[in-house]
């Protein structure tokens, strides 16, 4: 299946929506990311104190063309859910999530900011090589 058709039947979210937030726009504050990459690290799940799942993984994003291309990494942290099985090293996803800014002293003394990607949902584009039956989007 194309990347097209399958980013074409992901969820839309109208306008309308927002209105749930506020009546006024002064108040709409939004820190929303969309990524597609591919998952880097297999995701590592803990529970909280209060018996939560709490899944952490890291994504990378290829940008650019040619010797101009470039790879950053994000990381990821998802809340309340166990991540399924599909969600392996080198799986191709298209993930949605709110950013989270954390700043906090290094051994050096001095301050640094880290940014994390809550995921609010994620998609498999693509499974890895011998990761199982097929390609093909699945919501988790």
């Amino acid at each position: 299946m194309s990347l097209l058709r399958t980013l074409n039947r992901l969820p839309r979210h109208p306008a309308s929506t927002l209105r749930q937030f506020s009546t006024t726009p002064s108040r709409l504050d939004i820190s929303r990311v969309q990524i597609i990459g591919r998952i880097g690290t297999e995701p590592e799940i803990s529970e909280t104190s209060t018996g939560s799942s709490v899944t952490k993984y890291a994504v990378a994003s290829t940008l650019g063309y040619g010797d101009k291309r470039a790879t950053q990494w994000h990381k990821v942290i998802a809340f309340g859910y166990p991540t399924p099985e599909r969600l392996t090293k080198g799986s191709r996803i298209f993930l949605e999530g709110d950013l989270q800014f954390n700043v906090y002293e290094g051994e050096d003394g001095k301050k640094h900011t880290s940014v994390t990607v809550k995921q609010r949902s994620v998609s498999v584009l693509e499974r890895p090589q011998g990761a199982g039956e097929g390609e093909g989007a699945q919501s988790a």
